[in-house]
């Protein structure tokens, strides 16, 4: 319900905003490719599109680097993204601010305006934090309640399957136990 809201939130800000914009030029709406990513893309046309904004669909236009270009790069206007990948962004993940969402979200929202003229809009109520999650028994077997148990359990036991997003698996901090 909370993420609902949140996506209800940001749908009636995006509204309020596109008021001013409805003589500009066509509003380049993106996502990511996944299907989180291409729902809120499609809201964001929707509440653009029902207030007579004319846009131009980019949604599922690639994985994070592809749709951070091409928003740094103007290809894009508008795009959902997660505060807490700023600190890829700006390759500082070991800053304490990223492990807490106001924080993060400060110093993304600076950063971005600093050195790349980007807007954060307020962010919605939610949370995406990642997590992995095992079968009930392997956890017992294990003795697993942290990413730490994991790894430890991996280097003595050997090799798990994991179903995971290349999201996940391509960033070093988020699969360095794996």
């Amino acid at each position: 319900m909370t993420k609902t809201k949140g996506i209800l939130g940001a749908a009636a800000l995006l509204a309020a905003l596109s008021l001013p914009l409805q003589a500009a030029e066509p509003v380049k709406v993106g996502s990511k490719i996944d299907t989180e990513g291409a729902l809120l893309g499609n809201i964001i046309l929707q509440v653009l599109e029902s207030h007579g904004v004319k846009t131009v669909n980019k949604v599922q236009l690639g994985t994070t680097p592809v749709v951070r270009g091409a928003i740094v790069s103007g290809e894009l206007d508008i795009y959902p993204e997660y505060t807490g990948n700023g600190a890829f962004f700006f390759k500082d993940e070991n800053d304490a601010a990223w492990k807490n969402a106001k924080a993060g979200y400060e110093k993304v929202k600076k950063l971005d305006a600093e050195q790349n003229k980007l807007v954060w809009l307020t962010p919605a109520p939610a949370n995406n934090t990642w997590t992995i999650a095992v079968r009930k028994d392997v956890a017992e077997k294990g003795k697993l309640t942290s990413l730490e148990d994991l790894s430890r359990y991996l280097k003595e036991k050997g090799d798990i399957k994991l179903a995971a997003s290349a999201e996940f698996i391509e960033r070093p901090r988020r699969a360095s136990c794996l």
